[in-house]
């Protein structure tokens, strides 16, 4: 059963691995046929035969070159294909009850579909950011979309984010989340002035203040509650750092990931995925700078941008697959 299950899962990442690539290069290249058009290459423009499409391991027989023209193949293609690879079988091992799935519970194949789907819109904006130093806005808001999805049906009974099981939604709960959200979404997009900024997010914390006030609700009361109260905390604290260092810390485009971020971790959580997307990019920010040090000796001058989608997606990543590790050490310590 478990075989039968994983090569369901490498089935499932040999046809999104690779599909995962052409779309980045079609967004960044606004090349027509996104979803329907024949892969090809980007030198000769030749269509590429099946044998060609086999993640990994086409590039590997073809040795990173055209098979026709003998251009380059960038390694960054495989490499993406074994991300999306491990992190199916993590969402297979940690999040899925396979013999739930094998039962046919339609819930559990519920989970199964928001998680496969959350990780392969996760994979397409880390490597466009890490390949274009920018985010793609679509990938991250049908994520943003599914993390909405999930937290309206986050039941008490059956969640669809495990170990996260908040439940109990009413309409004005709905109302004013979505209205803070959108607030967010607003800000980011309508490219406002400062004063501007400041004052829809003061508004939008009176929102869920005065609603959390009036009503009596509790963050624990309703996930989409919770989802939205750490989403306006992460968006706060990138938006300080963006407004004091004038950009220079953080861009835009990480906004949007930050919001996906804590949709998918909430409050019970929301802290730890912080510590741990910062923690990753400061080891890999001063490894980065020791091997330049070392590269153009002591006295030169790092200025290069490093992507920091990639660090966010490993924050909340990291949470959901080691959820009930970390809640237990955060139950040991406070």
């Amino acid at each position: 059963m478990n075989l039968f299950f994983y090569t369901f899962l490498f089935i499932f990442w040999t046809m999104f691995g690779s599909f995962a690539s052409v779309i980045i290069y079609r967004i960044r290249s606004q090349e027509g046929g996104m979803w329907t058009g024949r892969s090809h290459c980007k030198t000769c423009e030749r269509d590429l035969s099946a044998l060609e499409l086999v993640p990994i391991f086409s590039w590997l027989f073809q040795w990173g070159k055209c098979k026709w023209c003998k251009s380059h193949i960038s390694a960054i293609y495989p490499l993406l294909e074994v991300v999306m690879w491990i992190l199916f079988i993590a969402v297979g091992y940690f999040l899925i009850d396979k013999n739930l799935i094998f039962n046919g519970s339609i819930f559990e194949w519920s989970r199964m579909i928001f998680f496969v789907s959350i990780m392969f819109f996760t994979v397409i904006y880390v490597f466009y950011d890490i390949l274009y130093m920018e985010i793609p806005e679509s990938s991250v808001f049908i994520a943003n979309i599914l993390a909405l999805w999930a937290l309206l049906f986050q039941w008490y009974w059956y969640p669809i984010i495990p170990y996260l099981t908040a439940g109990g939604i009413d309409i004005w709960t709905i109302v004013i989340c979505l209205w803070v959200l959108a607030l967010l979404y607003y800000i980011m997009l309508a490219g406002l002035s400062e004063l501007h900024d400041c004052l829809l997010v003061l508004w939008c914390i009176i929102l869920l203040w005065g609603y959390m006030t009036l009503s009596g609700s509790s963050y624990s009361d309703s996930a989409l509650l919770s989802g939205t109260i750490a989403a306006l905390w992460v968006f706060i604290s990138f938006f300080l750092q963006i407004l004091l260092s004038g950009g220079k810390a953080m861009w835009q485009w990480d906004l949007r990931i930050g919001i996906l971020m804590w949709l998918l971790t909430w409050v019970s959580l929301a802290f730890p995925a912080w510590m741990i997307c910062y923690i990753i990019g400061s080891i890999v920010w001063i490894f980065l700078i020791l091997r330049f040090k070392i590269k153009n000796g002591r006295k030169s001058t790092f200025d290069h941008h490093i992507p920091f989608g990639p660090f966010i997606a490993s924050g909340y990543i990291w949470v959901l697959l080691f959820a009930p590790q970390i809640q237990s050490v955060l139950q040991w310590y406070l």
